[in-house]
């Protein structure tokens, strides 16, 4: 699978991440590691396998409630749940309302920690596979790295 869709995104999404939370773009990285993994480079928007109504949605794989409040605001918000600024929108109001995945992601030191640490607080996967978001994450912090070493 490409991972096109994801880089073309990477660095504007880390970078909104990066002002709205104060985060280091290892941080940011971090996060999209997990969101990447989660969505198969933030292109998969419905659990596979799974119902209409069931299963994850979005880059987060939202489930249950969770799913329910994100289609919702979504739809409050005038913005398509299967678009960037739907899915980058509500994973910010989320992230207003937990002072607890930002306190901890504030305390990480490089992208395997903050990685670890999104995942922990924030995905609460039933299975990790931490291997793949660390490849996604190691994907983001490149490409922002690359991005930003062409404009020096």
């Amino acid at each position: 699978m490409s991972d096109q869709f994801f880089r073309d995104h990477a660095v504007a999404v880390m970078q909104k991440l990066m002002l709205k939370f104060d985060l280091k773009a290892y941080m940011a990285a971090g996060i999209m590691g997990n969101l990447g993994h989660e969505s198969g480079g933030l292109i998969q928007l419905r659990e596979i396998g799974q119902p209409q109504g069931r299963g994850g949605y979005g880059w987060a794989q939202w489930t249950g409630p969770r799913a329910r409040k994100f289609l919702a605001w979504c739809d409050q918000s005038g913005l398509d749940w299967k678009g960037v600024d739907g899915n980058l929108g509500y994973l910010i109001h989320e992230l207003d309302n937990d002072n607890q995945t930002i306190s901890a992601l504030l305390k990480t030191k490089d992208v395997l920690s903050a990685t670890v640490s999104f995942e922990r607080n924030y995905e609460r996967a039933g299975v990790v596979n931490m291997n793949a978001r660390l490849k996604w994450a190691d994907i983001a912090y490149s490409t922002w790295t690359s991005h930003f070493a062409k404009i020096a």
